[in-house]
């Protein structure tokens, strides 16, 4: 994970109601028992949980670590370290404990504070570095999301024009697919959906595939239809439930994602400071020559 790789305990946490019920058995073991855990060897801890190793590799692979010694380790740091408590998973707004409008506006601020804390604890840096590395090199970038998830991809879409990358954002989810059709294997297609069940988005990620383009995709903690088809996955906490008012948190992580990303690639690239400030004077107002009289 990011930094220190803490976290461990709130990814199985949020991870937990996705799993099959062998790796259940073994996420929910470890966050019994961590400090005997730790200990463990994936033989022991399989027996201990009542599953089997197989299901021990599947969880580590699930929750994105490189096996079972990266996944004891992170949770090692947990138990002899000093980490914050595991978010306890979904947020759905209780209009019944709403006292007004200031009641309302710290209660999104606080659980806010805590969804993008979380993001630091399930966005793993080593998927980080691979899809910043892609979107450099590539020669042809597709955005794709509909909803609110189409606003974390108008975003990053404007952001990559600051750089002078070029990158297409088609708003009509028919033509998002289409355009996955054109692209090649110097291509990269980033789908954004919490859920990663929208079929629309996985027929993006499908014709991707097909031709061999990079496919990165921003979803939520534990496993998905989408996450199953990505080259690279991005994950957000498990903020909110898939029925929902509307999207909340689950938008302001993805747009986080989107910063990261964005400032990585600034980082990354040594025109960087020079795009952006040519594509600033392209649209600004300020010290504009006024047009000649006569």
């Amino acid at each position: 994970m990011l930094g220190s790789m803490q976290g461990c305990t709130t990814l199985l946490q949020q991870a937990l109601s996705y799993l099959s019920p062998s790796e259940a058995k073994v996420a929910s073991y470890l966050l019994e028992s961590p400090a005997l855990a730790v200990k463990m060897s994936i033989t022991t801890l399989a027996r201990e949980s009542g599953s089997s190793t197989a299901a021990v590799v599947r969880l580590c692979k699930r929750l994105q670590f490189e096996g079972y010694g990266s996944l004891k380790l992170a949770l090692a740091q947990e138990v002899y370290g000093n980490s914050t408590p595991r978010s306890e998973g979904p947020y759905i707004f209780d209009s019944s404990k709403a006292e007004g409008v200031s009641t309302i506006a710290a209660m999104m601020v606080d659980t806010a504070c805590a969804s993008i804390h979380s993001l630091k604890e399930v966005l793993s840096s080593s998927q980080l570095e691979i899809a910043v590395e892609r979107l450099f090199k590539s020669e042809k970038i597709l955005l794709a999301g509909i909803g609110a998830s189409a606003l974390a991809a108008m975003d990053l879409y404007q952001k990559l024009g600051r750089l002078g990358m070029y990158a297409s954002f088609p708003s009509e989810p028919d033509l998002q697919i289409v355009n996955a059709c054109a692209l090649d294997t110097k291509s990269v297609v980033v789908v954004f959906s919490y859920s990663g069940e929208t079929k629309t988005m996985r027929q993006v990620a499908q014709q991707a595939k097909k031709v061999g383009a990079t496919v990165i995709a921003v979803t939520r903690v534990g496993g998905n239809s989408l996450s199953k088809l990505a080259d690279v996955v991005l994950t957000v906490p498990d903020s909110e439930a898939l029925y929902r008012q509307g999207a909340t948190l689950s938008r302001l992580n993805q747009l986080v994602v989107v910063d990261i990303l964005y400032s990585s690639l600034i980082a990354r690239s040594p025109d960087a400071e020079h795009s952006i400030t040519t594509t600033w004077k392209a649209v600004s107002h300020v010290g504009k020559l006024k047009e000649p009289k006569g």
